[in-house]
């Protein structure tokens, strides 16, 4: 072989990996592509990370945000009915709390009666208690018969009643006589004139009789008239002076009427004006004996004094509770003085204690959130009703009056809370509560057990806590208020899922 034939296969040797450089490239980069693709769908979809856990819900501070919850992906637990009548498991509703253990304020205040609804029952007569039916604390209904006092003040009243009902019965027959009298009088002068005309028409029919009965006599004795025309004329004579006669008889019953005609009107108007003053003092003597508490049909039936009673009953002006009982039976007690106090406890004020830097933002009617220790799972709302404008110079704070429903009693006077306003922001928020034994730890993490739709199933929910306060822990995240939580037993279930997943490893 040549030199040349050398050098030509030397140099063909070298191109060979020149050749095969570019698909090589390619080819590596598909199978990196491949790894690749396979790695992401390895994490993605052929390991599922979240496979009997629950998605932790978003954070729940607000009794109105409801957290977007995963059914799907929660993790349940089963347990026979048996096994939970056993194990005494007790369930309650989460409750919710003002949220300053995340850091927010409220405002110290004290539970006083709504003055607006506290009404004194009072004694309107003097006398001596009886008997006092109303106790301290008891609930009494308006018009309830509370306490009896003996009253001869409230005796004398009665009879007094009835002696002026009788005088205004006196009074007004008497008046109604008078009446009649004015009323005979009442032609007057008129009927006096019309009686002298008759009695004048009467005598000159009278004259003229006379006058033709003398020429009929004087006929008869010469023959020129008949005897019947003489007994004609002797009865239209007679007739004549009959008339006269009453035509006198009026005449003289007219001027005696017209001469006691003013003596009958002034006694008539004395009548009437006693009678208006009798039925006055009677109309005051009835409405005494209706603020004394007497019934109307009773008041209509007294007529006699042996319907007289010296029990002077007090009876409820409100329905509500008995808060102050000043009186007891036997003490002797003078007229207007409070006996007791009832108070409608449906509605309370709470006068909290407001700092001058936050007065600029609070407005009349916005709403208020309150708290107490007695119930720190329950948060009463109400709204801002008053805001004092003086300032107490120690304390640099004014007082806030909020007035709160509270139908169920629950609230008590004098008690303290915390009161937080939705015009200060933040501090008016709210978080889930529940008592410390719902709180479990499993695998590290903290859950609770939530009661689900279907029979004897709980989730196991996880939840980020706050700081205990009272055997009550917050619920920063994966709660609601209002759900229902196993608190007395959750230790058992906890125990109960990690035996079964013990026996499913």
């Amino acid at each position: 072989m040549s030199e040349n034939e050398l050098n030509e296969m030397k140099e063909e040797t070298q191109d060979i990996p020149n050749a095969w450089r570019r698909p090589a490239l390619i080819a590596g980069g598909v199978v990196v592509s491949a790894l690749v693709f396979l790695g992401v769908w390895y994490f993605l979809i052929g390991k599922d990370t979240t496979a009997g856990h629950p998605v932790p819900a978003p954070r729940n501070i607000s009794r109105d945000e409801t957290p977007a919850t995963n059914s799907s992906a929660a993790e349940t637990i089963t347990i026979p009915t048996e096994q939970i009548r056993t194990a005494g498991i007790e369930i309650e509703q989460i409750g919710e709390q003002l949220a300053t253990d995340v850091g927010l304020k409220a405002a110290a205040g004290r539970i006083e009666q709504n003055a607006y609804r506290s009404v004194p029952a009072i004694s309107l007569a003097g006398g001596i208690v009886k008997s006092v039916r109303a106790e301290l604390g008891d609930f009494v209904k308006k018009g309830e018969i509370i306490a009896v006092i003996f009253s001869n003040e409230f005796a004398e009243a009665q009879s007094r009643y009835i002696t002026l009902k009788t005088e205004a019965e006196n009074a007004r027959a008497n008046f109604e006589r008078t009446k009649r009298l004015v009323n005979i009088n009442q032609p007057g002068r008129s009927e006096l004139d019309a009686a002298q005309r008759q009695l004048k028409s009467a005598e000159a029919a009278l004259n003229e009789m006379q006058n033709r009965f003398a020429r009929t006599k004087r006929l008869i004795a010469i023959g020129a008239a008949s005897r019947e025309e003489l007994d004609q004329d002797t009865t239209r004579l007679r007739t004549a002076e009959a008339d006269v006669a009453e035509a006198k008889n009026r005449y003289e019953r007219s001027l005696k009427l017209l001469e006691i005609s003013p003596e009958v009107k002034s006694q008539n108007e004395e009548a009437m004006n006693r009678l208006r003053a009798i039925e006055g003092d009677l109309a005051a003597a009835r409405e005494r004996l209706l603020l004394f508490g007497l019934d109307k049909r009773r008041i209509d039936s007294l007529r006699d004094a042996r319907q007289i009673s010296a029990d002077l009953r007090v009876i409820a002006p409100i329905s509500g509770t008995v808060t102050e009982r000043i009186v007891n039976p036997g003490e002797a007690i003078e007229a207007n003085k409070q006996m007791i106090k009832v108070t409608d406890l449906s509605s309370v004020w709470v006068i909290a204690e407001v700092v001058e830097r936050d007065l600029a933002r609070l407005r009349i009617g916005s709403s208020a959130n309150v708290s107490t220790d007695a119930f720190p799972d329950r948060i009463f709302r109400g709204r801002v009703a008053y805001i004092d404008p003086t300032i107490d110079e120690k304390t640099r704070t004014a007082k806030v009056r909020v007035e709160i429903d509270n139908l169920d009693r629950m609230l008590r006077l004098e008690m303290y809370v915390n009161v937080s306003f939705a015009a200060l922001e933040k501090s008016a928020r709210t978080v889930p509560v529940v008592p410390s034994a719902a709180i479990q730890e499993i695998n590290g993490r903290t859950v609770i057990f939530i009661v689900t739709d279907e029979p004897n199933r709980f989730e196991i929910r996880p939840v980020l806590t706050g700081g205990e306060r009272g055997g009550r822990i917050p619920l920063l995240e994966g709660a609601n208020v209002g759900e229902r939580v196993v608190t007395r037993g959750a230790f058992l279930l906890r125990a109960e899922w990690s035996k079964m997943n013990q026996a499913a490893g």
